[in-house]
């Protein structure tokens, strides 16, 4: 008998499922890569002000058409006949049938994933000695903020820790066409048919949440390849589907828009495996973005120390950005 409760087990397991997450994670591990996070100079405001972040309705992403571009490689990925169709044959192997109670449990969530999904979207960020360690990265800096925008620095070992502790769950996004994600797919049946006899032993409502978590989070983080620059890494949080004792929902009114959102704080829950998640341990820095208004937006945000929570010298996190960009 399997103890599913063993470490060793749910790790193999996670390796099996998520075999794509788990190299992008040790390619970042490896490379001591940090996340940057792109917002307005009055948002970041607030993070340090909350000792929060936010996570936002998938609805109410710059475009909402990337859910949609997701949706369609998983959908036809599964469609087609000599991908999808070895996954449905090595899923009937298990029990008859067992293919149609996946598309159906998948199904059922179709519009919790557009609707009742909230993301907090991060990019990698150059090495310490690369010029956008420097000054941040142009196409973002035209693209997220407006005219007064920051880039947080954040170390990377918190996000990619193995806790459940919030049940917010950190993706990278794939950049591909529907028909460029197929490989990718079939990747991930490889991984399950060499571990066959193994994942046969999981009760069966286990294997097809397993494979609906799959699809479901492949869905939310693929996007169009002309995105790639972007480097983005996703942390989703699914209330009806991973419902979290951490994690409040709120409605907040953003650019004239209420909304309900969910906050995530800056905070360690060392019995459950998350440390390094304060703002202190957290925040590398803060580049202040390119604007006529740099010296102000420096002066605003060092000038109140209690914001930075515990950082000594709040003006060692803070630089600016002195690209000179025109809008």
């Amino acid at each position: 008998m399997v103890d599913w409760n063993d470490p060793k087990n749910i790790e193999r397991l996670n390796n099996i499922f998520f075999s794509y997450v788990q190299k992008e994670t040790s390619r970042i591990e490896q490379n001591n890569i940090r996340f940057v996070h792109y917002t307005s100079a009055d948002t970041g405001l607030k993070i340090l002000r909350n000792n929060k972040v936010w996570l936002r309705n998938a609805i109410v992403m710059n475009d909402f058409s990337e859910v949609h571009h997701g949706e369609r490689c998983v959908a036809e990925a599964w469609q087609d006949d000599t991908v999808g169709g070895r996954l449905k044959t090595l899923l009937n192997s298990w029990e008859a049938g067992l293919d149609i109670k996946v598309a159906d449990a998948y199904d059922e969530f179709q519009h919790d994933r557009g609707t009742k999904t909230f993301i907090f979207s991060m990019s990698e960020h150059g090495d310490h000695d690369t010029n956008e360690d420097k000054y941040g990265r142009l196409s973002m800096w035209r693209a997220y903020g407006g005219d007064t925008n920051v880039a947080f620095i954040f170390k990377s070992e918190p996000f990619l820790a193995p806790s459940d502790a919030l049940n917010a769950f950190i993706s990278p996004v794939i950049y591909k066409s529907p028909e460029d994600f197929k490989p990718i797919f079939f990747e991930f049946i490889q991984k399950l048919e060499e571990e066959r006899e193994f994942i046969g032993t999981l009760p069966i409502e286990a294997i097809i949440d397993n494979i609906c978590r799959v699809f479901y989070f492949a869905a939310l983080s693929t996007k169009h390849p002309g995105f790639a620059e972007e480097k983005e890494w996703r942390v989703i949080h699914s209330p009806t589907l991973m419902p979290s004792t951490v994690l409040k929902a709120s409605t907040e009114v953003i650019a004239g828009v209420p909304q309900e959102v969910y906050k995530i704080p800056f905070q360690n829950f060392p019995d459950q495996g998350l440390e390094g998640a304060t703002i202190p341990e957290l925040l590398d820095r803060i580049i202040i973005g390119p604007t006529q208004y740099s010296q102000t937006i420096y002066d605003a945000f060092v000038s109140e120390p209690e914001r930075f929570k515990g950082v000594s010298d709040p003006s060692s996190r803070v630089i600016i950005s002195d690209i000179p960009l025109r809008r």
